[in-house]
């Protein structure tokens, strides 16, 4: 009786829960998640580095095998759970609480350093409204090191105003940074604060616009000198490449991180979908629309290189990779253009809203389990509660703002949001394939859709995923600890150097992190895993319910409002139902 009363709850929490305007809405928030920077600046970089054309073959691959299945499993459980991260992970086993937990602290991490990548485009976004912009000489400075790299002087010495060591802050926080922080924080606020509804609305703009700056460049980029050139040099297939572990590994975490698996957000969004939905086909579009932007923009970008390499005389792919490519060698190309201010302000308007799309859909999806699955802020309105999160999670952002900011934004980069999304995702695939089943997960699929889970989908999730991801994570362990990280630091030049003959003017030098970063990016990692380790002992599974997973005997209630198991073995197992009264989380603990 007391099952059914918790099922009768669920259905009322269904049917009052807030949703998106229509589907159009909930595709355009997933894809404007998925599609940000990482496909403008990190994808054409993996893609010339490795292999060119034949780097498609195992980022194809990696896609079918890993990015389609786990983005699949993430939309489905959020849709058929009804819940954010923690409750739709939590109903299957209390265990899994963990594994939502998990998802919280990697987004908030995400959360506090990519608004400030945001803060960065709006600089040269505002500098580019001059018809001259300063990037594009040096009439600012006396220092002749600009004359031997415009762009580059004036994104480390002008922007960052980095220092030569990640030890030393320079000056403290750069005011300029400070408010343009702000305003991007204010931006990504007024983007998410009445939940659903405004992120459904912004979505409409912040997920389309990118595609009309892009099909601006593109048609500009082609008609350059030495575009051919850098569009060659993208794709010329090397398949000697495909046999080094490495490019294999490449690809698979660009898909990962692409298609912003492990973060919660897919799982909150569809969770705010109607019960019957048809998420096989809504996954499949938002994947597939991510690749093709992908490769578009690297098109897009390249040709731009291409030009850069030919009226400069260097090396297309010279530079081009992260803010080197974005703030250096793509800015040196587009102001050598005709019309440089209006090819300037398309290009920084883009970055801006891929930016501002990718990272309201990860605050979205972070404010649902905050508020809908912990309760964290009691009964104040949603609008209040996100103004507190982007306000901790803004002061917290100033560490970015001083000289050696860009040092410590790597490191946020770098730690927090690679391990552990792939635990994540390994966990997430146990889950689903093992701990819930892949028979109840298809029964699932089956009422929710009116179709069964493909076959190979079923495959994917139960076998092929979890050891794939496993193998990567593996191979990442290993590589932490016979390598020490490196960062490139800004030391401004030796105009001495180019008096010599076959020496290049060097602005940068590679240096190891010192041991505080090194424990600080540890600690990052720790604390975003330990949840997964804490609730998986505090409410472990017996060895019995084990049995019960590898052999498939679990049964569920699959329906609306379902989700409670049924036991069929003489085991103990604990079925998270969520009471609507006060919101809290119940176990329900049935035996035979």
């Amino acid at each position: 009786m007391g099952q059914e009363n918790n099922v009768d709850l669920e259905k009322e929490e269904i049917k009052s829960q807030e949703g998106w305007g229509n589907k159009t809405q909930f595709l355009l928030a997933c894809i404007g998640l998925a599609v940000g920077l990482g496909n403008v600046w990190r994808f054409p970089y993996l893609l010339q580095s490795n292999g060119g054309g034949a780097f498609l073959i195992p980022y194809g691959i990696m896609l079918l095998v890993e990015g389609l299945p786990m983005m699949y499993v993430e939309m489905a459980i959020g849709q058929y759970f009804r819940g954010g991260s923690i409750i739709s992970w939590q109903k299957i086993h209390p265990s899994l609480k963990g594994l939502g937990l998990c998802c919280v602290m990697i987004s908030s991490f995400l959360c506090i350093y990519y608004v400030m990548v945001i803060a960065w485009v709006l600089y040269y976004l505002f500098v580019s409204l001059s018809a001259s912009p300063a990037y594009t000489g040096c009439s600012y400075t006396n220092d002749t090191c600009c004359q031997y790299d415009k762009t580059l002087y004036y994104w480390f010495a002008v922007v960052l105003k980095a220092t030569p060591d990640m030890s030393d802050n320079g000056d403290g926080p750069a005011w300029q940074l400070v408010v343009l922080l702000i305003l991007a924080w204010t931006v990504t606020y007024l983007c998410v604060f009445q939940g659903v509804k405004s992120t459904g609305k912004a979505a409409y703009f912040a997920a389309t616009f990118p595609y009309i700056c892009l099909i601006i460049l593109f048609f500009r980029g082609v008609t350059l000198p030495g575009a051919g050139d850098g569009i060659k040099e993208l794709f010329s297939p090397d398949f000697k490449k495909l046999l080094s572990p490495k490019v294999w590994i490449e690809a698979a975490t660009q898909i990962f991180f692409s298609l912003s698996l492990g973060f919660g957000a897919l799982v909150a969004f569809a969770s705010f979908m109607p019960y019957k939905n048809n998420i096989t086909r809504d996954s499949i579009v938002v994947a597939c629309i991510n690749c093709g932007t992908s490769v578009f923009a690297g098109i897009c970008i390249y040709a731009i290189l291409g030009y850069r390499a030919y009226i400069t005389n260097g090396k297309v792919g010279e530079k081009a990779y992260g803010t080197g490519l974005t703030f250096v060698a793509i800015t040196e190309a587009v102001g050598s253009m005709a019309g440089t201010a209006f090819f300037a302000f398309v290009f920084f308007f883009m970055l801006f809203n891929l930016g501002v799309s990718s990272q309201f859909g990860t605050l979205a999806g972070l404010v649902t389990p905050l508020y809908n699955d912990l309760k964290l802020f009691g009964n104040a309105r949603k609008e209040i509660c996100v103004a507190l999160l982007s306000l901790v999670f803004l002061l917290i952002g100033l560490v970015f703002t001083p000289g050696n900011g860009e040092y410590i934004l790597n490191l946020f980069n770098n730690y927090p949001v690679t391990m552990p999304l792939l635990v994540v995702s390994i966990v997430e695939s146990i889950a689903a394939g093992w701990i819930f089943g892949i028979e109840n997960f298809d029964k699932a699929v089956l009422d929710m859709t009116g179709k069964p889970c493909p076959l190979y989908f079923k495959i994917c999730i139960k076998y092929v995923s979890p050891a794939l991801m496993i193998l990567l994570l593996t191979w990442l362990l290993v590589e932490s600890f016979l390598t020490v990280p490196l960062y490139t630091a800004f030391v401004n030049c030796n105009p001495d150097d180019a008096l010599l003959p076959n020496k290049t003017v060097s602005f940068t030098v590679e240096k190891e992190h010192p041991i505080w970063a090194r424990v600080l990016g540890g600690f990052m990692v720790f604390i975003c895993i330990i949840p997964v380790v804490v609730y998986g002992v505090w409410n472990h599974l017996t060895i019995d319910e084990i049995k019960d997973c590898i052999f498939a005997r679990r049964r569920y209630e699959i329906g609306e409002g379902g989700g409670a198991a049924i036991e069929e073995t003489p085991v103990i197992f604990k079925a998270a139902t969520k009471n609507n009264e006060d919101g809290n989380v119940y176990v329900n603990e049935s035996a035979q």
